[in-house]
């Protein structure tokens, strides 16, 4: 069985300016995010506005949500357009820019009841002139609790592809990466032991 060793969460240590803070915006985006297609909102007669995606609707306080809605299209994350039902709101390749920052800070990696005796390993090759570059992929995964083997190699006991590909993306590095599990490593006990798996 794996426990959890607590790893601390780097968006708690330092957030770059410009971050969603409130979560009402945020809410408000991560729907938007949920598909390029643009999104109706309604009024209702509670006071609500419906944010409205396909068969995702959420609800909102008009007051709250007019001022995050200004807020996001001022910065230039969504466009609005009337029409004769409510408006529609867009998210716009600068908000999904601002999404995947977001996505990448707030990063944890799964952690599941039940393993199956199975390690994930990361392998990069950065060349030497991008060493600064090499140096901060090493720290986020070391922050987000992966053992390092050697310098360019991490495990890890639960499938994490898409939050390696998270990660890759962000620091542009995905053709000098590679991604692979397997069942035996000499190493088991150590990996074990660090993981806390009986």
């Amino acid at each position: 069985m794996y426990r959890s060793r607590g790893y601390y969460n780097e968006s708690k240590l330092w957030k770059p300016p410009g971050l969603i803070q409130n979560k009402i915006a945020k809410n408000i985006l991560n729907i938007l995010g949920l598909s390029a297609v643009a999104v109706m909102f309604l009024s209702s007669p509670f006071g609500l506005y419906f944010l409205v995606r396909g068969t995702v609707r959420a609800a909102f306080r008009r007051p709250a949500f007019n001022r995050e809605i200004k807020r996001l299209e001022k910065r230039g994350y969504v466009a609005l357009t009337k029409t004769k039902d409510g408006f529609l709101v867009k998210l716009l390749s600068k908000g999904r820019g601002r999404l995947k920052k977001e996505e990448f800070i707030n990063l944890h990696l799964p952690q599941e009841k039940i393993w199956d005796k199975k390690w994930r390993l990361f392998i990069f090759d950065i060349p030497e002139k991008e060493r600064i570059l090499r140096n901060l992929l090493r720290r986020k995964l070391k922050n987000l609790g992966m053992y390092n083997i050697q310098r360019s190699v991490f495990a890890y006991p639960f499938d994490c592809r898409k939050e390696l590909n998270i990660i890759s993306d962000h620091y542009n590095v995905s053709e000098c990466a590679t991604y692979a599990e397997v069942s035996y490593s000499d190493i088991d006990k150590d990996l074990r032991k660090y993981f806390k798996i009986n």
